[in-house]
């Protein structure tokens, strides 16, 4: 069983919330400290316990002078590429730094490079999410789940003037997550938490089965007339099978050419699709016919729909949700005798199961005129040795 942590983020996330709660969960406020001031920029920190409606919780407080608060993204890159973290935290960090550059680059019609990052350009954004990644390292954790984000509604003022609620930047970064507006007036989702939850978070639902060990809260800077915090549920998962909920999309067709198929499952699967099949059939009277199933996620919903509707004969679809179960898995390349292959590497327990890429080993195939079926068992072999020695 692996550390598992669940964000319940019934009043939203922002980066101190997030860095905050994972800190109520037991870590050391002085060895963080001692930790986070590895940033090569002039800040202060202070982490103190606050009452939010009579429920205790952890809150986190960065200072820096006001003239360094905007910086532009290839700064704030530069600033981590050269921290002494280690590369597992530094590429994660540059990965989210630079998704809000660019969402802001988009934006504001700019450069993701040279963008400004206003509200987001100072120390507390990297201490929230440099802290976060070495927090969630601190702590173990292999699997990251969160509730359906609220993000409030309203107005807020920003160096870019006064803008509604969701912030443009906030609305772009949770796409395809689960949102919703809520009842409270006022901005409960910050760029920066967005960026996190996004980039960090398996999946968006409910609780899952896990058995809970430690709960931490994290405070808001706002005071609601709820407990303004984020709450932090750390556990253990006794399956460590992926989950991943999609929808079902099913049309009969008895009155068109198959030859149109081939075009159509292309259309479906640069939309988003994630399979697309077709099952023949019997309809009334006996009549020959084919059943189109596509399984896509649910916020591709209507393009499929669109998509169905427009290049087929049907009248109309059929849809229902589906769970998705799969073996945790990582990407490899596999070096064989004739070259690079890549490959998948999934376990259950002890057991691993090499899956090399057919497309890669059929070009080998080709290209050294040698049996598929050699390349494909040397592509296993050598993804076994691969495999040794890890810990699953």
């Amino acid at each position: 069983m692996g550390n598992f942590l669940y964000l319940d983020c019934f009043s939203g996330v922002s980066g101190d919330m997030f860095l905050s709660s994972l800190l109520d969960l037991g870590i050391s406020p002085s060895l963080f400290i001692s930790e986070i001031k590895k940033i090569s920029i002039p800040f202060e920190i202070e982490i103190e316990k606050v009452q939010k409606q009579n429920i205790s919780a952890t809150q986190v407080k960065i200072r820096e002078e006001e003239h360094y608060h905007h910086r532009p993204a290839r700064e704030l890159i530069r600033i981590i590429q050269e921290s002494p973290f280690p590369p597992s935290i530094k590429e994660k960090a540059q990965e989210i730094v630079w998704k809000i550059a660019e969402v802001e680059a988009k934006i504001h019609g700019a450069d993701p490079q040279e963008i400004y990052l206003h509200e987001v350009g100072g120390a507390d954004t990297l201490v929230d999410v440099i802290g976060v990644l070495m927090a969630l390292h601190m702590l173990g954790i292999e699997e990251i789940r969160s509730s359906p984000i609220p993000t409030g509604h309203g107005w807020v003022e920003t160096a870019h003037g006064r803008l509604p609620i969701p912030a443009p930047a906030t609305l772009e970064l949770l796409r395809g997550i689960p949102v919703y507006s809520g009842e409270i007036e006022g901005e409960l989702t910050t760029p920066t938490g967005a960026a996190l939850v996004s980039s960090l978070s398996e999946s968006f639902g409910d609780l899952p089965p896990c058995q809970i060990e430690k709960v931490g809260y994290g405070a808001g800077e706002k005071d609601y007339p709820h407990p303004n915090v984020l709450r932090a549920i750390m556990g253990k998962r006794e399956s460590r099978l992926k989950e991943e909920k999609n929808l079902m999309i099913e049309t009969n067709i008895d009155d068109m050419s198959p030859q149109v198929v081939e075009y159509l499952t292309e259309k479906l699967f640069q939309a988003g699709a994630l399979d697309v099949f077709i099952t023949p059939i019997f309809m009334k009277k006996q009549r020959p016919a084919f059943q189109l199933s596509v399984i896509a996620p649910p916020f591709l919903k209507s393009k499929i729909e669109e998509i169905i509707l427009k290049e087929t004969t049907t009248l109309g679809v059929r849809e229902y949700q589906v769970d998705k179960y799969f073996l945790p898995r990582e990407e490899i390349e596999i070096l064989t005798p004739w070259g690079k292959v890549r490959g998948k590497l999934s376990y259950w327990g002890e057991m691993v199961k090499i899956t090399p890429e057919y497309e890669d080993c059929k070009k080998i195939a080709a290209q050294e005129k040698i049996p598929l079926l050699q390349v494909i068992q040397e592509a296993q072999r050598e993804g076994e040795k691969i495999a040794e020695g890890k810990c699953f």
